[in-house]
């Protein structure tokens, strides 16, 4: 006799799953977008179904997604939130946050988000999602990266993020690919297997759980779950943990580089009507990329600074600092030793037994690591 069993939706954070339901608010409000701020190479827009190149001012509305191969693009919403977006990344934006749209949703295919939040209400959400995951944040800096193939890894800089299961919001009938005892640990350990994790911390998830889960998402609404598929799936007793993942000085120096401008620009950018081409006007561009510039110089030089301030002047300090020594050809043929402690668009911050340096990629041949090497230009 066969033993039929019903396994009943998983509830998010605290079973308030409503504040995580993607495109939960209908409201046609026109202030929910973001605006690309920055961008280098070759980035994708896909609104409507229609594909454009990314320009600096164009806005993202709710449903459009972003390809980015061989380069990588800032966003910053109505609300302030800050996206990079890295390469070869594939992102849709579920909904963005309005005026009058409370919820920020980003579902990431592939690839790796860095994200910063704004200050948040109670009733306002920033949730990142995969396949088998879903981040909410509060007012934080966290990535969020994604291999096909792999596990979802979140890594907090600032703040605090919650990260749980996600599963079929409908009911998943299982007959006999579980037994009693397994369905019940299943059931047991995504109910209760939120994790919260703060600076200093990155996720570890179960891959045999990560894989189920997938499994359960991407088949019960097709009805074509079997017993067969769920049969070996036994180890339940872990699901998700977190470990600790101390912030690198590369790292923070990144997040340093994700900076916003005035909300008064973005705000205008995204209500402002468009051309017949669809083409933000090009004050409007050259407003946001003079911000963007400023905001960028006050990072970087914040970054050097920071970096002079360690004293760190010989190879062996520095290697133990940035877990990397490098050594960096100038186009003028000078040779430096140290680490590339950050790189926003064309400058480079090296912080090398010289000094510390800002150093434009016309500045720089080609940088040699230890083992290997990666050319920033042609080299002559």
């Amino acid at each position: 006799m066969k033993t039929k069993m019903i396994l009943i939706p998983i509830l998010l954070f605290s079973l308030q799953c409503s504040r995580f339901q993607f495109g939960s608010n209908a409201t046609n409000d026109q202030t929910a977008g973001a605006v690309v701020t920055f961008l280098q190479g070759n980035i994708t827009i896909l609104s409507q179904g229609k594909e454009s190149k990314a320009k600096i001012g164009d806005v993202v509305r709710p449903g459009d997604r972003i390809l980015s191969k061989l380069g990588r693009v800032d966003l910053q919403t109505y609300r302030g939130e800050v996206i990079r977006i890295k390469d070869n990344s594939d992102v849709l934006f579920r909904d963005i946050a309005g005026e009058n749209r409370p919820n920020t949703e980003l579902h990431l295919w592939a690839g790796n988000l860095l994200v910063k939040s704004v200050k948040l209400k109670s009733s306002q959400n920033l949730s990142v999602t995969s396949p088998t995951m879903v981040a909410g944040v509060r007012g934080t800096v966290f990535s969020f990266e994604l291999e096909k193939g792999s596990v979802p890894k979140v890594k907090v800089y600032e703040g605090a993020v919650s990260v749980a299961f996600k599963t079929s919001p409908k009911l998943v009938e299982i007959n006999e690919g579980l037994s009693v005892e397994n369905y019940n640990r299943l059931v047991k350990t995504l109910e209760e297997n939120e994790v919260v994790l703060e600076p200093g911390e990155r996720l570890e998830v179960n891959p045999n759980l990560n894989e189920l889960v997938y499994l359960i998402n991407a088949k019960v609404a097709a009805n074509a779950l079997t017993n067969e598929e769920l049969t070996g799936f036994s180890d339940f007793d872990n699901g998700l943990s977190k470990k600790e993942s101390v912030v690198t000085p590369q790292e923070k120096a990144e997040a340093e580089t994700l900076v916003s401008i005035r909300s008064e620009t973005i705000q205008k950018q995204i209500e402002s009507p468009k051309d017949n081409s669809s083409n933000p006007s090009e004050v409007a561009v050259a407003t946001i990329e003079k911000e963007h510039a400023g905001k960028r110089e006050e990072a970087l030089n914040k970054i050097a600074a920071d970096a002079a301030k360690t004293g760190f002047d010989d190879e062996e300090e520095i290697h133990n600092h940035y877990s990397v020594l490098e050594t960096i050809h100038k186009s003028n043929g000078d040779v430096l030793s140290g680490a590339v402690v950050a790189q926003l668009g064309d400058i480079f911050i090296v912080h090398s037994t010289k000094g510390v340096f800002q150093l434009s990629i016309d500045d720089i041949e080609y940088v040699e690591y230890k083992n290997f090497s990666v050319k920033t230009k042609v080299k002559k």
